[in-house]
C-alpha cells in the first residue's frame, strides 16, 4: 500500500472534520470560552496539511480564497497604526486567524485538484451531517431536560434547561444555522445517492424539528434562500442532477416550515413521554408573539454603527472596539427610549454595519470585495450541481451575519472559507512549482508554533482566573497577570479580563486599581465593570465623576438598578450619591422589570 492511499483520506478525514468537531467542543474556560472550538480549526488545517505533504506536488497557485484571507490578515495588522487601539494584539490575533484560513483555503483547493470536486464536496457534507446529527441529540437532551440529569457531560443552560436550546454551540441562532446547513447536507448526500431516500427524509424532517425547538427566527428566512438557490443553479446547469438539487432543497424549505408547526405537538408528546413538561415555543411562536425587544434593539445598535462609521470613515473607530462606543451613544436623547436588553452589544448584528464601524471604508471593501471575487468563478464559469452546496450554505451564513455575528467564531468562518474555496478553478492542467508550496510551508510551521504557544498561555490564563481570595497568595498571580497585559500583546486583553477578578473596590492601592479598571471599562464596559469604576472613583473622593460612570452604566443597563443597589452599601457614605443615581434609575423602569435584579444577556 503506498503512503498517498493512506495520506490523502487522513487528509481528507482531518479537514472535513472542520465542519463538526470544534462546534462539538464541550470545553467553554473562562476567559475565552470559545478557544477550543476555534483552536481545532487551526490544529485540524494544520493536519490535513501534513497529511498532503506525501501524496505529492502541492498545488503552484494560491486559490482566491487564500489571497483574499492574507489580504484581510495585511488590514488587520496595519489597522492600529492609523487607528488608536487599546489593544493592538487583538488586531493582530485576528490577522493570524486569517493566515490561518488562507492556508485551509489552499488545503481545500490540493484536495480537491486530487480527489475531484465531487468527492470533497461529498466529504464535506458527510462531516456536516455528522455534525448535525450530534449537536440535534444534544438539543433533545436539553428540551426534555436530560441534559441537566447528566451532569457537566453535556453544555446546557443551567438557567433555562429546557427552554433555550442550542446544542455544544452556545447560541440558538447558531445552532439552528449549523443544523440548517446538515440538512443541505443531508438532501446533497441524497441526490448523489451517498443516502436512501427514506433515510435522508427521516433526517431532515428530525433537523427540521430540532431547529424549531431552537426558536429560531431566522431559519424562516434561510427557507426562502434554499429554494431560491436551489432552482436559481437548476436553470444554470440544465442537468437532471441539478433538477433533483432544486426538489431536494425545496423539500428542506417545505421540512423546515413544517417543522415550525409542529413544536407543539412534539412538545405534547415529549411532556408524555418524559413525565415532565416541556414547552418550548418556535420561531414562528416568538416571531407571532413579538416575545422581546432585540428586534428592536438591534435597529438601535445598527443607528450607532452608522453615526461611528459617520465619525472615523476610513479605517474605523478600531477592530473589537464598538462595545465601548455603543455604551457612549447610549447617552444621547435619540436613545433614551431604547429597547431593552441589558447586555453589552460588543456587535452591531449586522456584518456590514460592524465592518464599517470598526475598520472603516478600507476594511469594508477588502472583505466585501474580496469575497464577491473570491465566489465570482461560482457564476463566471460553468456551473456544475457540486456548487449548490457550498452556494446554499453561504447563502445561509450570509443572511445570518444580517441580523447577527456568526462569523466572529473561526469554526462559522472556516466553514465559509471552505465553501468559497470549493468554487470553480480554471480549467486545463495543474501548474507545478515550488514557491506557493514553501509559502503554505511556512504558513503551517508559523501556525504550529503559535498553536503551542496559544495552548500554554491560554491554560496558565485558564488557571490565573480564580483568586485565592488570599492577599499573599494573590499578589504573584496580579503580578504576572498584570506583566502579561504590559508585554504580551496578543494575550493582553484576556489577561485584563482574568486581572479584574483580583480587582476589589477597596481603597487600597487605589491608583493602580483604577488604571486597570479604566482600562477594562474603556474596551470592554460591561455593568459590572462601570459599577466598579464607579466605586473607584467614589473612594478617591471623585463624586460627580462617579456618579457620571453610574448614570452611563444604567443608561446602557437600566435592569441592573437593583443589583447596583445591593452592591452599594448603605453604612458607606462616600457611596450615597451613587445609591441616589441607582435609585433613581430604578424608579424609572417598568414595572416588569422591577421584579428582576439583572436583565437579560444579550
Amino acid at each position: 500500500m503506498s503512503i498517498q492511499r493512506v495520506a490523502t483520506p487522513l487528509a481528507l478525514t482531518s479537514w472535513c472534520l472542520i465542519a463538526a468537531l470544534p462546534f462539538l467542543s464541550r470545553l467553554h474556560y473562562v476567559p475565552l470560552p470559545q478557544w477550543f472550538g476555534e483552536a481545532v480549526v487551526v490544529w485540524l488545517a494544520l493536519a490535513a496539511w501534513l497529511f498532503l505533504l506525501p501524496g505529492g506536488a502541492l498545488p503552484a497557485r494560491l486559490p482566491r480564497v487564500s489571497v483574499w484571507m492574507l489580504g484581510l490578515a495585511a488590514v488587520w495588522a496595519v489597522q492600529p497604526w492609523f487607528v488608536d487601539i487599546l489593544f493592538p494584539g487583538m488586531n493582530w490575533a485576528t490577522s493570524l486567524c486569517f493566515v490561518a484560513l488562507a492556508l485551509l483555503g489552499y488545503v481545500t483547493v490540493a484536495l480537491r485538484e486530487r480527489r475531484g470536486s465531487v468527492s470533497v464536496t461529498v466529504w464535506l457534507a458527510w462531516g456536516l451531517l455528522f455534525g448535525a446529527l450530534a449537536q440535534s441529540l444534544i438539543g433533545f437532551c436539553q428540551v426534555t431536560g436530560l441534559a441537566v440529569k447528566m451532569g457537566g457531560v453535556l453544555f446546557y443552560d443551567s438557567s433555562h434547561p429546557t427552554t433555550n436550546v442550542f446544542g455544544h454551540i452556545g447560541q440558538r441562532n447558531q445552532y439552528a444555522h449549523y443544523l440548517a446547513w446538515g440538512a443541505l447536507a443531508t438532501a446533497y448526500l441524497a441526490c448523489e445517492r451517498r443516502l436512501k431516500i427514506w433515510l435522508a427524509t427521516l433526517i431532515v424532517l428530525w433537523l427540521a424539528l430540532s431547529m424549531g425547538w431552537a426558536a429560531s427566527r431566522t431559519v424562516l428566512l434561510y427557507a426562502v434562500a434554499m429554494v431560491v438557490i436551489g432552482w436559481l443553479w437548476h436553470w444554470r446547469a440544465r442537468e437532471t442532477a441539478s433538477r433533483r438539487l432544486g426538489l431536494a432543497f425545496t423539500g428542506v424549505a417545505v421540512a423546515i416550515l413544517a417543522g415550525q408547526f409542529l413544536v407543539p405537538l412534539a412538545n405534547h408528546l415529549m411532556s408524555l413521554f418524559t413525565h415532565s413538561h416541556v414547552e418550548v415555543a418556535s420561531g414562528v411562536e416568538r416571531l407571532a408573539a413579538n416575545s422581546d425587544d432585540m428586534g428592536a434593539r438591534r435597529f438601535v445598535e445598527w443607528h450607532k454603527a452608522w453615526i461611528v462609521f459617520q465619525a472615523q470613515p476610513w479605517f474605523g473607530t478600531g477592530w473589537s472596539q464598538f462595545g465601548t462606543q455603543s455604551v457612549l451613544l447610549q447617552m444621547r436623547p435619540e436613545f433614551a427610549d431604547a429597547a431593552f436588553n441589558s447586555g453589552l452589544f460588543t456587535n452591531a448584528h449586522n456584518l456590514v454595519l460592524q465592518l464599517m464601524a470598526e475598520v472603516g471604508v478600507v476594511g469594508t471593501l477588502a472583505s466585501l470585495a474580496g469575497f464577491v471575487w473570491a465566489i465570482w468563478p461560482y457564476f463566471g464559469r460553468k456551473a456544475r450541481p457540486e456548487g449548490a452546496l457550498p452556494l446554499a450554505m453561504l447563502a445561509v451564513t450570509l443572511l445570518h451575519s444580517m441580523l447577527e455575528y456568526p462569523l466572529w467564531y473561526l469554526y462559522f468562518l472556516a466553514v465559509l472559507v471552505i465553501a468559497v474555496a470549493l468554487a470553480p478553478q480554471p480549467e486545463g492542467e495543474a501548474r507545478r512549482g515550488w514557491l506557493v508550496p514553501l509559502i503554505s510551508a511556512v504558513m503551517a510551521m508559523s501556525l504550529t508554533v503559535l498553536a503551542v504557544q496559544g495552548y500554554q498561555r491560554y491554560w496558565e490564563l485558564v488557571g490565573l482566573y480564580t483568586p485565592f481570595d488570599n492577599a499573599k497568595r494573590d499578589a504573584p498571580r496580579v503580578a504576572r497577570l498584570a506583566a502579561i497585559v504590559e508585554h504580551e500583546p496578543l494575550y493582553a486583553f484576556h489577561a485584563l479580563n482574568t486581572l479584574d477578578n483580583y480587582l476589589d473596590a477597596t481603597p487600597d492601592n487605589l491608583v493602580q486599581k483604577r488604571r486597570w479598571v479604566n482600562l477594562l471599562a474603556a474596551s470592554r464596559p460591561y455593568p459590572d465593570v462601570l459599577l466598579k469604576k464607579a466605586k473607584l472613583e467614589a473612594l478617591a473622593g471623585e463624586e460627580r465623576r462617579a456618579e457620571e460612570t453610574l448614570s452611563q452604566a444604567l443608561a446602557s443597563f437600566p435592569t441592573y438598578a437593583q443589583s447596583f443597589l445591593d452592591d452599594l452599601p448603605e453604612d458607606q457614605p462616600q457611596y450615597n450619591g451613587l445609591r441616589r443615581v441607582a435609585q433613581v434609575g430604578y424608579d424609572r423602569l417598568p414595572a416588569r422589570y422591577k421584579k428582576v435584579s439583572d436583565g437579560d444577556d444579550e
